[in-house]
């Protein structure tokens, strides 16, 4: 089929009209995917800060817990008397209490003078926060029928003093048997030292 001059006239309007719709349609195509690039582009940025909001809400949670446990470590710390001024009549009042209960034999013991701990109490200094760790380092002798009375004496203080209790050292040795002071059964005599620790406030 051959096609002449007036042919394509007649043609050339049709011609034209699919020229422009084949240009229509890739530029509707070009622009559906850049449309889907940008539609792509802002669900990433929005999944991505959506992980984000959730990674922060995570962390501000173990944040809460955290602080919510040490409020209660301080509350229960402060309940037992940890906190604040050493309270050394009721030490020495719990010791003579424990003392009768227990019927020890003989027991003597000396408070030294409040300091700071040392780094061999707490190797990470005494500086706690606001908070200074301060220790009362006691000597004690004790006489006792058997090391079960030692190790029961010391759980009695650590269970009711307005202190942290912290055994440094321990000696003991047998006790000759005596024959002038027969009221006293006692088979050991042991030599401890203790700290007896608090918080107070930083200066």
């Amino acid at each position: 089929m051959k096609l002449d001059a007036k042919d394509l006239k007649r043609l050339q309007w049709a011609i034209a009209f699919l020229v422009v719709m084949a240009l229509l349609g890739g530029g509707s195509v070009w622009t559906i995917q850049q449309l889907k690039k940008s539609s792509e582009k802002t669900f990433k940025e929005a999944t991505a800060a959506r992980q984000d909001i959730q990674t922060r809400l995570a962390r501000a949670r173990v944040e809460e817990q955290e602080l919510r446990d040490k409020i209660s470590r301080f509350q229960t710390l402060k309940a037992r008397g940890y906190i604040g001024a050493e309270q050394r009549l009721d030490w020495i009042e719990t010791i003579a209490r424990i003392k009768a209960a227990r019927r020890i034999f003989k027991l003597a013991y000396e408070f030294a003078p409040q300091r700071p701990v040392d780094a061999s109490v707490l190797p990470g200094g005494a500086s706690a926060g606001g908070f200074e760790i301060m220790s009362s380092q006691m000597k004690l002798q004790i006489e006792l029928l058997h090391e079960g009375e030692l190790l029961a004496f010391l759980a009695d203080l650590r269970d009711t003093v307005p202190a942290l209790l912290q055994v440094r050292s321990c000696t003991m040795e047998r006790i000759a048997p005596s024959t002038t002071n027969r009221g006293n059964n006692a088979q050991l005599k042991a030599e401890c030292i203790l700290e007896w620790i608090t918080l107070r406030e930083a200066k």
